[in-house]
This record gives structure tokens, sequence and C-alpha cells, in this order.
């Protein structure tokens, strides 16, 4: 015969089991030897790096609507989000890497919102030939914006790169919000 206090030990220990088991996935799924370690490369391998080429950025659409936040707190999570994508053409040079990002936000009425900078970003895989990767690579990139601001204004986007020859480039474009 069981009795309360049984019952309540018995029902502990499925919950210690339970708590370890979760504990366990979770270290599990936190190990880092998925993440990229070195910034993400294109051109074809073996192939004379050019140093006439022109590395440039543009953006899928220069176009946009901010997208509303349903739980926005300001300063952390801004009261519209901004998802775009940007493509950086290599212009023939091999072995380019896009070291980092600096994205900022005007709105209409001229209010400057902190820069954001991201470093060694990852492009998106397409499917697709390896020609089209070769030229041409895009970043999925996303901007809060609204917070001390307006929601519409012009995102301005540049970056870094660099080729195997040691060439530096950077540029930029601009992306209109509404």
């Amino acid at each position: 015969m069981f009795t309360l206090l049984d019952h309540g030990a018995s029902g502990s220990r499925r919950h210690l089991t339970l708590a370890l088991s979760f504990a366990a996935l979770f270290a599990a799924s936190c190990s880092d030897s998925n993440l990229p370690t070195t910034p993400t490369t294109f051109g074809t391998a073996g192939s004379s790096p050019s140093s006439s080429a022109n590395v440039s950025i543009s953006a899928l659409s220069d176009n946009i609507v901010a997208q509303p936040v349903g739980s926005a707190f300001c300063p952390t999570v801004a009261p519209f989000n901004v998802p775009f994508v940007v493509v950086v053409n290599s212009g023939g040079a091999s072995g380019v890497v896009v070291t980092q990002f600096r994205m900022q936000f005007t709105d209409i009425a001229g209010t400057h919102m902190p820069s954001v900078t991201i470093p060694a970003p990852v492009p998106i895989q397409e499917f697709g030939t390896e020609l089209t990767q070769a030229r041409d690579l895009r970043f999925p990139l996303s901007l809060g914006v609204g917070c001390g601001g307006g929601r519409a204004g012009t995102i301005v986007v540049g970056f870094d790169a660099t080729d195997r020859a040691g060439h530096k480039s950077s540029g930029q474009t601009r992306i209109t919000v509404r």
C-alpha cells in the first residue's frame, strides 16, 4: 500500500529523471562543432586572383516594408523588423571573403539610429549552379527600427571584403523602407 509520502517521492524521482534528460539533451545541442570557424569564401579553387575586379553590393529589393513586431520592448526589441537580402558580387575576383556588414537606419525626419555591425557573415546556400555561386553570394539580414525614430526611412548597408591576393574591397547600398 502506497502512502502519500511514497507517491510524492515517486513523483519527484520522475521529475528528476525528466529534468536530467532535458539537461543532457540541452548540453548535447549546445555543441559548437557545426558552427563556422572562418569567414565564408567564394570563387573557384585554383583560379588566379584578379586585381582589376570590382566587388559590389546590391539589395534584392531596394524598396521594402517594415514589419510590426508583436512583443516590442524598446530598446531591446524594436517595434518594427526590416528583413532583406543583400547580394555581394565578386566581379571576377577569386576567394573573396566578406568580413563584415555595417547597417544604419535613418528615418524620414533625419533621425539616425545607432549603427549595427555584423562580423563574419554567413551567406545562404541556394539550389543552383556553381557558376552563380562563384559570381555572387546572398546574405539574409534584418534590422530592428522604430525605437526613438520612425519606421519609414533609409537603410545604408556597407560591407568590407578581402580577396585571396589581399586586396581589400568595400562598398554600400541604400534600401528604402516604407
